[in-house]
């Protein structure tokens, strides 16, 4: 509760502020009342749905190109993991392979991270109160020593709750051309904390 507090006072304080600016357009009565009334709670609610964001490190011009080659480590299969989509775009979307969260990413974006061959479960889901509004999802594959496994990410808005939709992308070519015009964020080393369901 402690992480959305300043985000309701910022809500309340755009939304005595958009009360006062109709006050002195059109004067007292119910537009102003609802207008400030729901300034101040749309505000609150989008900035709460950011509370999960967290500072990433993005990749340069170096890193990013190493990426766009798709060629993983001998012993290693590359998994790449593209964002996009217009729905909550500026929301955090926590990723973890294994339960081992590794990356954030906003879309549109992607990231790259090399694992070892084998089953592996990819997670996803957001902090802030866009997690409650949607369930996590998961992706179960196989990556056979030196393969590149690449899976976009998608949200699909719900009546209750938001979904994700997990998409494997398997023609290179395309592939490397789209993510060449994605910003690319560098994935971290796998938590060691299990991914929060």
């Amino acid at each position: 509760m402690s992480r959305y507090l300043p985000r309701i006072l910022i809500g309340v304080v755009v939304g005595v502020l958009l009360y006062m600016l109709m006050l002195m357009l059109v004067g007292p009565g119910l537009q102003a009342t609802w207008t400030g009334l729901f300034g101040g709670i749309a505000t609150a609610y989008i900035l709460s749905n950011l509370a999960g964001n967290r500072k990433v490190a993005m990749a340069a011009g170096a890193d990013k190109e190493k990426a766009l080659a798709l060629t993983p480590a001998p012993g290693k299969a590359l998994l790449v993991v593209a964002r996009e989509g217009f729905v909550a775009k500026l929301a955090g979307l926590n990723v973890a392979i294994d339960g081992r969260e590794f990356a954030q990413l906003k879309s549109p974006a992607f990231t790259t991270l090399e694992i070892v061959p084998g089953a592996h479960t990819l997670t996803a889901g957001f902090g802030g109160l866009a997690g409650a509004q949607s369930k996590a999802g998961a992706y179960e594959f196989e990556a056979a020593d030196g393969a590149v496994v690449a899976v976009r990410i998608g949200v699909a808005m719900g009546l209750v709750q938001n979904a994700f939709k997990f998409t494997p992308l398997t023609e290179p070519a395309a592939l490397r051309s789209k993510l060449a015009g994605m910003p690319m964020v560098l994935a971290e080393a796998p938590a060691p904390q299990p991914f929060p369901s």
